[in-house]
């Protein structure tokens, strides 16, 4: 097509796809700092339809549409930001001929489907960039309409996942027939979800108490009678609400038994309702001395960069990249051509090894970690009982450093033969979450994990449960005083805990796995990367910065002082290869597209190996959960059908 159109408009394509480019970049780290609350990842039409239930649509004609209203792509979504700025590079020549096109004559009309006031395109994506690039603010179009039982819908992405999950949790509890005219407005996603796990525990305790079965839709009821109805009230009462503009009362509400089970599971005890109210309400009026150091910072960051934003008028979301010869510019230049002296290139065979076991020496290098791994760990049993079908022993290890590390060790009840042993990371959690003893996102992963068949560790990780008298951020930055951090802290006492699991008698030693939520997914990883006696990995929700440093912003706790100068966190993951991984993350979220594009990097590995088998990207229904069904059919397949797992540590073709 480019030899129909004139060379300036070749020339002016060209120009005008770097610019693009460009902006792609700025949009997503100005995101990425904070200095734009824009969304900037593209819906995907799919998910909103199946999310919405999406069935029926009428052809509306050719109509001009706003495109500032266009905010997904059916099929495409990967391919460009909300304001459609393309993130492929390898799209260029497309979009260019695109472009010549638009400067000479014009384009087609687009196709579009309709959902509330905004729109998807269904044929025209790359059309749809270019206008935009070029300063147009309307596009032609043929437009579908669907009808939406949750009413119209904006371009903000919470707004619509919140608004399916309200109609889900309206399904699921069945609340709006008991209660007619009842209104639980939640802003944030996944809080519908949280409720519903909260009214299942509910429903759970009222059995227990009355020892009559109850069910969901009755409980539901109950619960929000006599549990969330008083709940607001305080809130009400407190005029905390005030403090918090633009949330809702359910918002608060939601905040505050979070904030409950974190202070009962700190001190032992249940706290009192209003006695967390008033600690929000007083938390909110005045910030501790590091929440005024990170928002003193924050501010300065953000009135360092906006002298390189464009003015109030400007229609622009996103940074104007700042010229080489300013400090930023240097930085982002740096961080975009650095290349990490030990980054995987391609070895294979006796090459690939020794780059492994370098790596690895690296690693453990940069963390200062202190290994000792085999020999006996002592240890201090607290008490034993029957639960559930399973044997669940409370015990003490002891660390490296002489703590003893409270931990649970869970196996079915009554059997006599070695099982495989596996290693439950809590995460941002604590071990009576993971044992099902209270109640926590990790689903009872151990306890679940053993009722299938498995000896299953837990062990409290510093700064949380038992152990969190200080917490774990504080534990990292007195750490990194002597040149460590908490994760190689956490990561000793996981190589530990292994010690200990590899050496019991109803354990098979050669059959070990490791798994964990979020951190812990995090922690999982390492540790398998760092010791092969991890023969199966299932990392469930974990997306740190070294996934995507422009759209993840932690606290660091996961963090390897000078690893980015030696290698990148991809590289950290192919230790693992050839032996099973399986990376969960739930379905719809926002950091989905990054995780797979990070996923899909460590992909190409095991295909050349010749075991592609060993690597599963699974995309899950259960939101923030752990789902104990799809880390059950993982671990079976490999520490279970697999008899010799000798043969995992080993690729067949390398």
């Amino acid at each position: 097509m480019s030899q129909d159109t004139s060379g300036y408009a070749q020339s002016v394509s060209r120009e005008q796809w770097g610019q693009a480019r460009r902006k792609a970049f700025w949009q997503k780290l100005s995101s990425s700092f904070g200095l734009s609350r824009q969304p900037t990842a593209l819906l995907s039409f799919e998910e909103v339809q199946q999310k919405l239930r999406l069935n029926q649509s009428a052809y509306r004609g050719l109509q001009q549409v706003d495109l500032d209203k266009i905010v997904g792509s059916v099929g495409r979504y990967h391919d460009f930001t909300r304001t459609f700025l393309p993130l492929v590079e390898s799209d260029g020549p497309r979009w260019q001929r695109v472009a010549e096109l638009q400067w000479e004559q014009g384009l087609p009309p687009i196709e579009l489907y309709k959902v509330g006031d905004v729109y998807f395109v269904k044929d025209g994506n790359h059309r749809v960039s270019v206008a935009r690039q070029f300063g147009a603010t309307m596009i032609e179009a043929y437009v579908w309409e669907y009808e939406t039982p949750v009413g119209g819908l904006s371009a903000d992405v919470d707004d619509l996942i919140v608004k399916a999950e309200y109609r889900a949790f309206l399904d699921r509890t069945r609340l709006g027939m008991s209660h007619p005219g009842l209104s639980i407005p939640l802003t944030e996603p996944g809080m519908y979800p949280e409720l519903e796990l909260e009214i299942e525990l509910y429903r759970r305790n009222l059995e227990r108490i009355d020892g009559e079965p109850r069910s969901y839709e009755v409980a539901a009821a109950n619960w929000y009678e006599m549990v969330y109805t008083l709940a607001v009230d305080i809130i009400r009462e407190s005029g905390v609400l005030d403090l918090f503009p633009g949330r809702t009362e359910a918002d608060l509400y939601v905040w505050v038994m979070r904030h409950r089970r974190e202070l009962s599971e700190q001190y032992g005890e249940t706290v009192r309702l209003r006695d967390v109210v008033a600690q929000i309400a007083e938390r909110q009026r005045r910030p501790g001395p590091l929440e005024r150091v990170v928002q003193t910072a924050a501010r300065s960051m953000r009135s360092l960069v906006s002298n390189l934003a464009p003015s109030p008028d400007s229609s622009e979301q996103f940074l104007i990249p700042p010229g080489d010869d300013q400090p930023l510019g240097k930085l982002m230049v740096e961080m975009n051509t650095f290349q990490p002296e030990m980054a995987y290139r391609g070895q294979r065979g006796e090459a690939w090894r020794e780059w492994r076991s370098a790596l690895r020496a690296k690693v453990i290098e940069l963390l200062s970690l202190q290994t000792a791994p085999g020999g006996t760990v002592p240890v201090e049993v607290a008490e034993q009982t029957v639960v559930s079908g399973v044997e669940r022993t409370k015990l003490y290890f002891e660390a490296l450093d002489g703590l003893l590390l409270p931990a649970y060790v869970l196996k079915p009840a009554g059997g006599s033969s070695p099982l495989p042993g596996l290693v439950v990371f809590t995460g941002h959690g604590t071990i009576r979450q993971t044992v099902g003893l209270d109640a926590g996102l990790q689903q009872a992963n151990t306890l679940a994990l053993a009722q299938a068949g498995y000896v299953t560790l837990t062990f409290e990780e510093r700064g949380f449960g038992e152990l969190g008298q200080v917490d774990h951020e504080s534990l990292d930055s007195a750490a990194r005083l002597l040149g460590r951090t908490w994760l190689a802290m956490t990561l000793e006492d996981g190589l530990r805990a292994l010690d200990y699991l590899q050496t019991r008698p109803d354990v098979k030693p050669a059959h070990l796995g490791a798994t964990g939520l979020g951190l812990g997914g995090g922690l999982a990883l390492y540790l398998a990367a760092l010791d092969e006696r991890v023969r199966a990995v299932v990392i469930q929700n974990y997306v740190g910065g070294g996934i995507d440093v422009l759209a993840v912003q932690g606290h660091g706790c996961d963090f390897v002082p000078g690893l980015r100068r030696y290698a990148d966190f991809s590289d950290v993951a192919r230790l693992i290869v050839p032996r099973p991984v399986l990376y969960a993350y739930p379905r719809g979220r926002p950091l989905t597209f990054s995780v797979r594009t990070w996923f899909d990097r460590t992909r190409p590995m095991y295909e050349v190996f010749s075991c592609p088998d060993r690597l599963r990207f699974v995309e899950h229904e259960l939101g923030d959960r752990y789902d104990n069904a799809i880390a059950r059919f993982w671990f079976d397949r490999w520490l279970v059908e697999e008899e010799d797992t000798s043969v995992l540590l080993w690729a067949p073709r390398e």
